[in-house]
């Protein structure tokens, strides 16, 4: 069988990775320093918090924020509500007044919610530069906007691979792991012809998805969709039709099921556990979700990079902190934003690293990879090497998600390309109308 493994020996070199391990120590000696340290609270504060998340294992956001308010910290009453309708829901109780110190968000409605005045922004926090400082150059954006401001902390970060069949590929005789679009489609349809499995590769193509396989695709061909303004740029590079032809033939040629418009993820790790798929994009941490299914084939599945010599698409969930007049109590929100989203009173990764050991879901700083805890709760069969490599080069966020204008184009996206691929619009009138749709959302809405 094919040897897809990236690991390597050092041959007695001090590899990147065993020297950054080596000055972990040093890193967290500093982040504990009194200047620096995150996570104690503002003592002026003797009230309540009140936080806001979605329903991704509340008992663990429980225990979490449980842990931080018993350190000597204020009380925290933490709401859930459902993932799929979040953002509407958390604009209805913002609306109406309600008080919320803290939230889960997603990171395309951050700009739009500094603007409503519902979040604040956090350059005078305390420590907020050393935080911003922690992380990946490339996950930055996310976070600050391209006026300098900060607007969020992390929640958890991901980046768009490949999970892939090495034992499907090897049996099809292909010797390279696939990575741009057209090694894609050219393994797909090897597998296809080999009788090896019938639709090889899946994706979370549902029309609520499709706006991150956009910057997915684009990405892997080396185009940048929006420029420093947030124009829609791809419009204008004659490779991105070549990207929509692409995406059409792999559903007009049913190496994608006709499924995969409506499939749910739970279902597309299954078809990979159970060898109905050997080709699946999405976050990285669905490794995870195939390998605990314990399929005939999940063991067999391997994470591997996006894009050749460009990039795959990085992207994260955040927190926001409410725009509150108290500043006591502002404060004491912030050193819950960073316990949640960065460290620990002790400099320590707590909340990344129960997540990193409950779902495989990262953090976007370079310390994370290389923090002995992190390492033991990852399951082993993660190459956090390779993926902090994937963070630090290999991927790139869009800025313009950040836009306020962004929301109402991400809700357009699917619409626009299901129509691609069900081949009621060809590729060039896909560029046309998503470049339309983008240049409609920045001026406010379509044009009659």
């Amino acid at each position: 069988m094919t040897d897809f493994t990236t690991n390597k020996t050092t041959g007695g070199r001090l590899d990147r990775r065993t020297f950054l391990r080596g000055t972990a120590a040093s890193a967290l000696g500093l982040a504990a320093m009194p200047a620096l340290m995150p996570g104690a609270a503002h003592a002026a504060f003797d009230g309540t918090l009140k936080m806001l998340a979605w329903d991704f294992q509340p008992n663990t956001i429980a225990s979490l924020v449980d842990g931080w308010s018993g350190d000597g910290n204020p009380q925290v009453d933490v709401a859930i509500i459902p993932n799929v309708g979040y953002s509407p829901a958390l604009q209805t109780r913002l609306r109406g007044g309600d008080e919320i110190d803290l939230y889960y968000n997603f990171a395309y409605n951050t700009q739009k919610f500094i603007d409503e005045g519902w979040a604040m922004t956090l350059n005078d926090m305390p420590g907020v530069d050393e935080m911003i400082d922690d992380m990946f150059e490339s996950s930055r954006p996310t976070h600050v906007n391209a006026a300098g401001n900060v607007i969020s902390v992390p929640y958890f970060s991901a980046v768009h691979t490949l999970h892939a069949n090495e034992r499907f590929l090897s049996e099809a005789g292909i010797d390279k792991m696939p990575s741009t679009l057209a090694e894609i489609y050219d393994a797909s349809v090897a597998l296809r012809d080999a009788g090896i499995v019938e639709a090889p590769y899946v994706a979370y193509w549902i029309k609520e998805f499709c706006e991150e396989y956009l910057h997915v695709y684009l990405l892997n061909e080396g185009i940048e969709a929006f420029d420093a303004e947030g124009n829609p740029v791809f419009a204008d590079d004659p490779r991105t039709v070549g990207v929509f032809e692409w995406w059409q033939k792999m559903y007009r040629e049913g190496l994608a099921p006709q499924s995969v418009l409506t499939d749910d993820p739970g279902k597309l790790s299954n078809e990979m556990a159970q060898g109905n798929a050997a080709l699946f994009v999405l976050h990285h941490y669905f490794l995870s979700s195939i390998r605990a299914l314990e399929g005939p084939e999940s063991a067999n599945v391997v994470l591997a990079p996006l894009g050749g010599d460009n990039h795959t698409f990085q992207m994260g969930e955040v927190l926001q902190l409410g725009n509150t007049g108290d500043e006591e109590r502002r404060l004491a929100a912030w050193e819950l934003a960073k316990f949640y989203g960065w460290k620990d009173a002790e400099g320590n990764f707590t909340v990344f690293e129960k997540w990193a050991d409950a779902a495989g879901l990262a953090a976007p700083y370079a310390g994370f990879f290389t923090d002995e805890a992190v390492i033991a709760a990852f399951p082993d069969y993660y190459d956090l090497g390779q993926l902090s490599d994937i963070f630090e080069t290999g991927s790139k966020v869009v800025p313009a998600r950040t836009l306020p204008w962004y929301p109402d184009f991400q809700a357009r996206v699917g619409d626009i390309v299901h129509a691609l691929l069900l081949d009621q619009a060809t590729p060039q009138e896909t560029v046309d109308a998503l470049a339309k749709a983008a240049r409609d959302a920045a001026d406010g809405g379509p044009k009659l």
